[in-house]
């Protein structure tokens, strides 16, 4: 009698203990179950942060500002200066070429056919200001330049150049053959310069 007290009593603690596990095992699912989405809610709830944007889709990016100064503007336009689509500069960086430059003024015409020369011109205007006008039209080689473009290359032909007050035409004429490196069968050559000193020299051959 007393075993088969025992027997049911265990039997009895048994079911007690397995149905309270169960039910603990079932609670915790739950509490699994609801603690996913207030954890998220909690999160979205701490971003209270306005520099903080938690809709970055709805984020709307200005339009570029038209008006704007960048950098490579304001160097384009400091590089530009005053100079114009003329030809006409006013740069002070050029003084120093204009000194060494032993012309005031400097036109050459060189004519090859009704619509093919090759034209360079150059005028000194104000020379402690850098002032000049400089112009190349050559429609043998389909170029042109004005400008400091035109002032450089003119400037680097003529290094070699030695023509003055003194020199004959023959001389002159070879002169600029050999540093412009022309095709010398021309119909027209005409070079009119005027040197420092204000001495004025023209020639002109016609073929």
């Amino acid at each position: 009698m007393l075993f088969v007290k025992m027997f049911i009593f265990q039997g009895t603690g048994k079911t007690f203990y397995m149905t309270r596990y169960r039910r603990l095992h079932i609670m915790k699912k739950w509490i699994y179950f609801f603690s996913i989405p207030l954890l998220a809610l909690g999160m979205t709830a701490c971003s209270n942060d306005p520099s903080v944007d938690n809709h970055p889709k709805e984020q709307v990016v200005p339009p570029p500002n038209e008006n704007a100064t960048t950098n490579d503007d304001l160097i384009n336009k400091e590089d530009s200066g005053n100079k114009s689509d003329d030809g006409n500069v006013a740069d002070m960086n050029a003084k120093k070429l204009m000194d060494n430059f032993p012309y005031r003024k400097f036109d050459l015409e060189i004519v090859y056919a009704p619509d093919m020369e090759y034209d360079f011109e150059y005028e000194e205007k104000n020379a402690e200001q850098g002032q000049y006008r400089a112009e190349l039209n050559d429609s043998v080689h389909d170029k042109k330049l004005k400008g400091v473009e035109a002032f450089q290359t003119l400037y680097t032909l003529m290094q070699d150049v030695r023509i003055d007050e003194n020199t004959t035409k023959e001389d002159a004429i070879q002169q600029i053959f050999d540093a412009f490196q022309l095709d010398t069968n021309y119909t027209k050559f005409e070079l009119d310069y005027t040197m420092k000193n204000g001495k004025e020299i023209e020639f002109e051959d016609v073929k």
